[in-house]
């Protein structure tokens, strides 16, 4: 959540996905970290939505509290994967997305992070889907993010803009170890911007 969010800075500042961030935000599941707008300057507004410390008003599978077409862009760091049904979630936040803006998701990729496992062997109790890119998987709770885009592309909702695996400070030699702990990142990165 928050902290891959911290430690995703470096990398998307070099990728220049700056241009993502533009006025006025969402950040669901954002915990205690919000994403900068001292990095991103481009943030006009940014608005924390997490349910954890008592605020259960601010649910990241409804957005009930939310209007329609509110923000510039929604950004959520590892969260999807633990909406009930992230379909529907995904829904509500491209719901609350102006047209023309961009929802940027990053979920924890099904081979690096969850070792290919299933429950989660790092978040067995909290993971309630696992994710992947490359190809699809037989895992019982696996989701591939390209078909979880052209669900919402054939519905007309939205167009994909970006799908990337992202590998920062990532060793192969542990490789079954958290390396998340630590300053790894291996995730799914992906965008895609509200018709």
């Amino acid at each position: 959540m928050g902290n891959e969010t911290n430690k995703s800075y470096e990398y998307r500042v070099k990728k220049g996905y700056g241009k993502f961030f533009q006025g006025k935000g969402l950040d669901i599941g954002c915990g205690t970290s919000l994403l900068s707008s001292e990095i991103f300057t481009g943030i006009t507004e940014l608005v924390p939505y997490d349910n954890e410390n008592g605020q259960h008003e601010n649910d990241g599978n409804t957005c009930s509290n939310l209007e329609d077409n509110s923000f510039n862009f929604v950004y959520s760091s590892h969260c999807l994967e633990h909406m009930d049904n992230p379909y529907d979630a995904f829904g509500h936040w491209v719901r609350v997305c102006k047209p023309g803006g961009v929802i940027f998701t990053s979920v924890p990729h099904e081979i690096f992070y969850e070792k290919s496992t299933w429950p989660s062997p790092f978040a067995p109790s909290h993971h309630n889907t696992s994710w992947t890119l490359e190809w699809e998987s037989d895992l019982p709770k696996s989701i591939n993010v390209l078909n979880f885009i052209e669900y919402f592309e054939e519905k007309g909702l939205v167009q994909k803009v970006l799908a990337e695996t992202v590998l920062e400070d990532f060793s192969f030699r542990n490789f079954f170890q958290d390396q998340t702990t630590g300053l790894a990142l291996c995730q799914i990165d992906f965008v895609v911007e509200k018709r």
